[in-house]
């Protein structure tokens, strides 16, 4: 097995900074304005360097770093970008597997025999990746995932790193235990029996870390040794439909935005009609003008392709969240999809007072399904068999 991994290094803000180049070179802190209760959730090298860490609270790192450039989470954001490179991926790899966000595997084994071919496919893949999507990720090739993985994290920008297969456990034997995928108690143990290193934990015996961390010792005692026959879990795109605005100049009413969001979701649900598709889940994303983001996700109780129906749900959350911010942009995006659902109605229940919305349905569902959609049934009562007791005719009002 050979399997290349693509490591996108702070990767959101590789994308703050390709959507905004006036951010390059300072230090950018990812997870809201430094007055919220949140946390970081990623910072640039320059933000690094003033002890900003990841999970940190966002009032810590401005007391840290108050020259700092705080910017919203924007997690769909960096989900749409990381969809492109996984889509990008899967054009040169019949196999590929999302990782962690901003890293990702492709299966080298339907490429060249030797490793100078595969080297020289994945530089193409890598530098292509850089010219289309301005991203730069950190690439290795290896016989398994995990080590492949490890050298990824190490393999610095602008190269691929190559880690043959038996040279696997020497490469591991110095990299940092917290590489591996032990749970952080785990890892805190390792730390107070001394184990730093992926060697030491290498040369523990078998039994003795079974006994200590049960079947998760036995996976990290494979791992650090080179053993790794886990197989790649091919990536499959998740289907959306997703409409936005952008308000110039910003929105400052509640009507305003529903209008808009009106007229979006329109379109929604005429792309919907048009698949005879339905849908569970409903995302509302609103950006403002102070740069703060607000998102809401609803699961639709029952699927629908009605606009009065998502509409309703739109209406609710904006008058809810009584915002004091203009509006710059709005979102909306439709997921979990399914067949269009049929439904029953009772229409022949009093004749004269149904019989013109009768013909009203029946002639809806001929525009749409054919003309032999609606029939009549026609009773022979003399009939030999069973199957022959009835028969189909047009319907005719």
């Amino acid at each position: 097995m050979r399997v290349a991994c693509f490591f996108f290094p702070h990767f959101a803000v590789q994308v703050e900074v390709r959507d905004n180049d006036s951010l390059t070179g300072k230090p950018i802190i990812i997870g809201g304005l430094p007055y919220e209760r949140k946390a970081v959730y990623d910072a640039s090298k320059e933000a690094l360097a003033c002890n900003i860490r990841q999970g940190m609270p966002l009032r810590e790192a401005y007391a840290l770093c108050p020259q700092g450039v705080f910017l919203p989470l924007d997690e769909g954001k960096y989900a749409d970008a990381f969809t492109v490179i996984l889509t990008l991926l899967s054009n040169y790899s019949p196999a590929v597997e999302a990782g962690t966000p901003g890293s990702a595997f492709i299966d080298l084994n339907y490429e060249c025999p030797d490793y100078s071919g595969v080297l020289q496919f994945v530089e193409e893949v890598r530098q292509m990746i850089e010219k289309r999507l301005q991203l730069h990720p950190f690439v290795s090739v290896a016989s398994t995932k995990f080590v492949a993985l490890a050298a990824s994290r190490v393999a610095g920008p602008g190269k691929v790193m190559v880690i043959t297969g038996r040279e696997g456990k020497g490469f591991l034997k110095d990299l940092p235990v917290c590489l591996l995928p032990a749970s952080s108690r785990t890892l805190e143990r390792l730390e107070l029996l001394g184990i730093y290193r992926i060697g030491q934990l290498a040369n523990l015996p078998l039994a003795a870390l079974s006994l200590e961390f049960g079947n998760e010792g036995k996976r990290l005692w494979e791992l650090s040794n080179g053993i790794d026959e886990s197989r790649l879990v091919p990536w499959s795109q998740v289907p959306m439909l997703k409409e936005q605005i952008y308000f110039e100049p910003a929105a400052e009413t509640i009507s305003q935005v529903l209008a808009s969001g009106d007229a979006l979701l329109n379109r929604l649900s005429q792309q919907l009609k048009e698949r005879w598709q339905c849908c569970l889940r409903l995302t509302i994303s609103m950006h403002f003008s102070n740069d703060h983001i607000a998102q809401r996700v609803f699961h639709l109780k029952e699927a629908t392709s009605s606009r009065e129906t998502m509409l309703r749900h739109l209406k609710q959350y904006l008058e809810s969240a009584r915002f004091t911010t203009p509006v710059s942009e709005m979102r909306l995006t439709l997921t979990d999809f399914c067949p269009e659902n049929g439904r029953q109605s009772l229409f022949l229940d009093e004749r004269l007072r149904h019989r013109e919305r009768l013909a009203s349905a029946i002639s809806w569902l001929r525009q749409r399904y054919g003309k032999g959609v609606v029939g009549r049934v026609l009773a022979k009562p003399n009939s030999a068999l069973p199957e022959d007791s009835f028969s189909f005719t047009e319907f005719d009002l």
